[in-house]
């Protein structure tokens, strides 16, 4: 864990072990599923918000997977303008989740209608519990006055 930013693609930590993050940069995603962001925890658990974008104002339907050690945990469809259900680029649902120890975090997108490329990013943020490193900052801290009570 570290609190120094290592670039896109990483799983990044506050440098008191509290916070967690990762993202994907841009990724040209065409008609295959394709991997925006893959990352892999350690001992902590990490309660996460996981997020997707388009990055480019595409008028395609794309889906979105989250998986976690390549088991689909969630997908998410968004519409393109010329779909008739009438939405319209909705952008997919935040969503929380519990990462346990020792996983695998997989974020892929894949357009529905053509084989264009467009920018499209995922974006993982998130408290972190049960680190060492977390436990031994906050018993010498005054008060614990650092450590965040409640979840989000």
């Amino acid at each position: 864990m570290t609190g120094t930013f290592e670039g896109v693609g990483s799983l990044q930590f506050s440098p008191d072990n509290k916070l967690a993050y990762a993202y994907s940069g841009l990724v040209a995603v065409n008609n295959s599923e394709t991997t925006l962001l893959e990352i892999k925890t350690t001992s902590e658990y990490i309660s996460a918000r996981t997020q997707f974008f388009y990055a480019d104002n595409g008028t395609d339907p794309y889906v979105y997977k989250i998986y976690l050690d390549n088991v689909i945990i969630i997908q998410y469809r968004t519409w393109g303008t010329t779909d008739t259900n009438g939405e319209y680029n909705n952008p997919p649902k935040d969503n929380d989740l519990i990462i346990p120890p020792f996983t695998t975090v997989k974020f892929t997108a894949e357009n529905l209608a053509a084989d264009t490329n467009e920018n499209q990013l995922a974006l993982f943020t998130g408290k972190v519990f049960g680190a060492i490193e977390q436990i031994n900052l906050e018993s010498i801290t005054d008060d614990n006055k650092w450590a965040e009570k409640g979840p989000f």
